[in-house]
């Protein structure tokens, strides 16, 4: 090989290691985040050459491939800790599964109910939720929303709207037999009125969530198939998931990141300066 094909070898290998030191900085970022599921980078290669098959009577020349780069990238949806803080609205899932919100919002109320929004639904598993009052034409509603203000959806999926008008609430959460349901009764329910219950999906495969234009935390399931309603999961009140990205494992990794990257500028530098020697014997 070149020196000129090993320089462009190796500024494709440094663009790897600098899209992988992204993700480090991302996930170190992440680690103070609710719910933040860490991103791990697995690398491949370039073509890889062959000057002499390998036989019996003789050994081969092969040359492996020469650059690096980023094969894929897998979300770590491994479970994080959780960790009671005492908000009554905060839910933490302890399993595998997914809260479901929507972007609906102001002025999507009729007759007291929420527009069918199915097509504009995505998944977290950050539940720090909060009431939101909502004002629609005809009607007021205080309706669960995520800190970021995606309204949150019922296993029926329409909006879980608040019961009561004090300070305190009366939140069903689905049991996982489907059946019963679980209350935190510090207010009356409301004569007439149903209650609402949080609604946890799953997906066949996880990794065929991508992040949606809300962030790294709340997820788009075009690729990842219809999700279904789970039986199998805890769902734990006045709690939040923690970030599993640990600092103990990215900061190793960071170092390695840096170090990596300072190795293969060495070998640009070290293709550049044997170029510039066959230049100058051509003079």
């Amino acid at each position: 090989m070149s020196s000129f094909d090993q320089g462009q070898a190796g500024m494709v290998s440094l663009r790897a290691v600098n899209e992988w030191i992204g993700v480090i900085n991302s996930n170190l970022g992440g680690s103070n985040r609710t719910a933040y599921k860490a991103t791990r980078v697995s690398f491949g290669g370039g073509v890889a050459q062959i000057e002499r098959d390998p036989r019996q009577e003789a050994n081969g020349v092969q040359i492996p491939d020469s650059t690096l780069t980023i094969q894929n990238t897998r979300i770590d949806f491994s479970q994080g800790t959780i960790i009671q803080d005492g908000e009554l609205t905060h839910l933490g899932i302890s399993g595998d599964g997914f809260f479901a919100v929507t972007t609906a919002g102001p002025g999507t109320f009729t007759s007291g109910t929420l527009l069918d929004t199915r097509n504009d639904i995505f998944y977290t598993r950050d539940g720090e939720f909060r009431w939101t009052v909502f004002k629609g034409p005809s009607v007021t509603k205080t309706v669960l929303t995520t800190a970021g203000g995606l309204t949150v959806l019922a296993s029926d999926g329409q909006a879980i709207t608040r019961i009561g008008s004090g300070s305190t609430f009366s939140l069903t959460i689905t049991k996982m037999s489907g059946a019963e349901t679980s209350t935190n009764p510090v207010d009356a329910v409301t004569p007439g009125e149903s209650e609402a219950s949080v609604g946890v999906f799953r997906f066949p495969n996880n990794q065929a969530l991508k992040f949606s234009k809300f962030g790294s935390t709340v997820f788009d399931n075009a690729q990842a198939g219809q999700g279904s309603q789970i039986t199998d999961v805890e769902l734990i009140q006045s709690s939040l998931e923690s970030s599993n990205a640990a600092l103990n494992d990215t900061l190793p990794e960071l170092s390695l990141a840096q170090k990596l990257f300072s190795a293969v500028s060495k070998i640009i530098n070290v293709a550049n300066s044997d170029l510039d020697v066959v230049v100058n014997l051509i003079r």
